[in-house]
C-alpha cells in the first residue's frame, strides 16, 4: 500500500511522523480543477451555468434583486419549460369564428328579449345556443409535448357566456309565448274591449290569473 510519499504528496489519513509538533486543525485543501474547468460549476470564462455572473449580477449587469421574484405561495416557473401562449385572433379558424357568433347571437337575443321583441329574440336565443355547443364540443388540440400544461382555450369563456345569455332569452320567449297562446281568447277579448268595464267582463269570463289581469283593475273603483 503506497504512503504517498512516492508522489510527492502526503496522505492526509496517515498518521504525523513522529516527533512532530501538535497543529491547530484545518480544512483540507481542495484540489485544484482540471483544465478547462471551474469551481463550483462555474464555466471556463467565469460564468455560471444559469448565465449568472460569478459575482451574482446578471449578464446585462443588474444585480439579482432587481429581477422580479416569484410570490413564495405560487408555483416556481420552470425555465426550461414555457407556458404556451394563447392563440391569435384568426378570422379564418371555424372554431373562433363560431364563438365569435354565438356571443353576437347571445347578446342581440338578450337585447331583442329587453325591448319585447320575442319573435326575433326566439331564432337569435337558438342559433346562440347552438353556435355555443359546438365551441364546447369542439375538441382541443393535442399538445406536442406530453407533460406540457394543456393548451389554453379562451373560446370556451366566451362560448358559456353565449350560452347563458341565449338560454336566458329563450326562456324568456317561450313564456311569452306560452301566456299567448294558453290565454289567447282572453288576450283577444280584452283587445278588442273597448271600455274598462268590458275589459273586466273579459277577465271574468275567460277566469285570467290575477297576475295577467291585475293591471287592468287599476281605478275600478273610481
Amino acid at each position: 500500500m503506497s504512503s504517498g510519499e512516492d508522489s510527492g504528496e502526503r496522505n492526509p489519513f496517515a498518521p504525523p511522523p513522529p516527533g512532530a509538533p501538535d497543529q491547530p486543525w484545518r480544512p483540507r485543501t481542495p484540489r485544484p480543477p482540471a483544465t478547462g474547468q471551474q469551481p463550483d460549476g462555474q464555466q471556463p470564462d467565469g460564468r455560471q451555468p444559469d448565465g449568472q455572473q460569478p459575482d451574482g449580477r446578471q449578464p446585462d449587469g443588474r444585480p439579482d434583486e432587481d429581477l422580479p421574484q416569484p410570490p413564495p405561495w405560487g408555483p416556481r416557473p420552470d425555465p426550461g419549460r414555457q407556458q404556451p401562449a394563447p392563440p391569435k385572433p384568426d378570422p379564418a379558424d371555424p372554431t373562433q369564428r363560431a364563438t365569435r357568433n354565438a356571443l353576437l347571437s347571445g347578446f342581440a337575443a338578450l337585447l331583442a328579449t329587453l325591448f319585447h321583441q320575442y319573435w326575433l329574440a326566439f331564432p337569435l336565443a337558438l342559433l346562440a345556443i347552438w353556435y355555443a355547443v359546438t365551441v364546447l364540443r369542439t375538441p382541443a388540440e393535442p399538445a406536442a409535448d406530453p407533460f406540457s400544461p394543456r393548451p389554453v382555450r379562451p373560446q370556451v369563456p366566451a362560448a358559456l357566456s353565449a350560452l347563458l345569455t341565449g338560454g336566458l332569452a329563450l326562456v324568456v320567449s317561450l313564456s311569452v309565448f306560452t301566456v299567448q297562446f294558453v290565454y289567447r281568447d282572453y288576450l283577444d277579448c280584452r283587445n278588442n274591449s273597448i271600455t274598462q268595464e268590458a275589459v273586466h267582463t273579459c277577465a271574468k269570463e275567460y277566469d285570467a290569473p290575477s297576475w295577467l289581469s291585475d293591471n287592468l283593475y287599476d281605478g275600478s273603483d273610481d
